[in-house]
């Protein structure tokens, strides 16, 4: 392991695509007991600290701007999801051999995130922060993520919608669509595989990818 570290949109949906043919057990990990305990695999792009403790004061101030009660998220859960993988009762050590192998094969090059505004996912509850315009280069990255995890036969997920986003907070109240004072920008140079411990609010970096030109 790496380490630890107005208009209102509605939530985004994805698509969970099963086994491709390959030899990797995915399914049977996944338990159908409470979430509370299990590990949640997913690939993610992280900020940079300064970029993630930007994020964490741009939620304070829409807190403030709207009278909420809610805090931002730890800097140090700040990140951008690019594929989900699945959740499991125990450390799947097969699924994470067989994603870090996949994920080797993966070419991009660096690319700008820019989020210019935020906006509630009125299904999550979620506040986020995203932009108007979707980056193409991270709609590439979330279809190769997809592709590859499809050629070895592991469960993906797919959204032709896919919206990136970074969540600063929770709240049953939603946030109108607006303009950030100042963006939250920084140029994406590797990707993640992160294990979220659910219930703890913790997450370890498994492995991690560059992207080069």
């Amino acid at each position: 392991m790496l380490g630890k570290a107005g208009v209102v949109r509605i939530e985004q949906k994805s698509f969970s695509l099963g086994q491709a043919g390959a030899a990797v057990p995915l399914r049977s990990h996944q338990k159908y007991a409470d979430d509370h305990g299990k590990s949640n695999l997913f690939l993610a792009l992280v900020p940079k600290r300064e970029v993630a403790l930007q994020a964490v004061e741009t939620g304070r101030d829409i807190a403030r701007r709207y009278g909420l009660s809610k805090s931002p998220r730890p800097h140090e859960l700040m990140h951008v999801s690019l594929n989900g993988i699945g959740k499991y009762q125990d450390f799947p050590d097969d699924i994470v051999f067989a994603i870090s192998a996949a994920m080797a094969t993966v070419k991009a090059a660096p690319f700008e995130v820019n989020f210019d505004r935020a906006m509630s996912f009125a299904g999550a509850k979620a506040v986020v922060l995203a932009n108007a315009i979707r980056s193409e280069e991270m709609m590439d990255l979330h279809v190769q993520l997809a592709k590859e995890m499809w050629a070895v036969g592991l469960n993906f997920t797919y959204n032709p919608r896919f919206m990136p986003h970074m969540t600063v907070f929770y709240d049953e109240t939603p946030v109108p669509e607006h303009m950030l004072a100042e963006p939250v920008r920084w140029i994406a140079r590797e990707f993640v595989l992160i294990r979220s411990l659910i219930g703890k609010s913790e997450y370890e970096y498994l492995d991690r990818w560059p992207l080069v030109d």
